[in-house]
């Protein structure tokens, strides 16, 4: 059974202490993830085991034990998100465009990245990311992507005080008075 309440996903999991361990985890998550139907990957505490093991099955199915993200990219990406903890609940997430992840289980590191033309290259990412900050404690929810309101430059009133410079010199006068100053290349310095 996927679990759905809140405070019991914000808990940050222990590190498995075996591969076997790890693996036999790993089983069990994709075989909740099978009876899904719609899922694309599940992390060990989303069915009450509060381990750092993760599945993910978006281009080939891999299991990670004891997974951390060791680089990121600087550069984000906005996705539409899903979680089976939060069935019928879509939202926009933001997401690094490149992680690289070191596990237990696989020699070396694992690099995700949604930089292609293969849309199963950003799930993948976007999944990879989702997954472990499930073991973190973090969910979709934290990764919620929000539109700033535009927010129009203030524009002073006419007769309202205002400084300008021309680099050299600084003069207040009231705006209204601004037109021939900034026509000659002066600037406001403040609004």
């Amino acid at each position: 059974m996927i679990i759905t309440e809140v405070s019991k996903l914000q808990t940050i999991c222990e590190s498995v202490s075996s591969v076997e361990e790890g693996e036999e985890i790993g089983a069990q998550l994709f075989k909740e993830l099978k009876n899904s139907k719609n899922g694309i990957g599940l992390a060990a505490n989303q069915i009450g085991i509060n381990k750092r093991v993760c599945v993910v099955n978006v281009k080939e199915p891999l299991v990670l034990i004891n997974p951390k993200i060791v680089e990121k990219s600087e550069e984000e990406f906005i996705f539409p998100e899903g979680c089976l903890s939060f069935p019928n609940q879509k939202i926009r997430t933001r997401r690094h465009v490149s992680v690289v992840v070191e596990t237990d289980n696989h020699d070396g590191q694992l690099s995700f990245s949604a930089d292609s033309e293969d849309i199963n290259d950003a799930f993948e990412c976007c999944c990879v990311q989702h997954e472990i900050d499930h073991l973190d404690g973090f969910t979709m929810f934290d990764r919620k992507y929000v539109v700033e309101p535009y927010r129009a430059p203030k524009v002073p009133g006419r007769n309202e005080k205002v400084t300008i410079t021309d680099g050299k010199e600084t003069k207040e006068l009231k705006y209204k008075k601004t037109d021939k100053y900034l026509e000659d290349g002066w600037t406001l310095v403040e609004v």
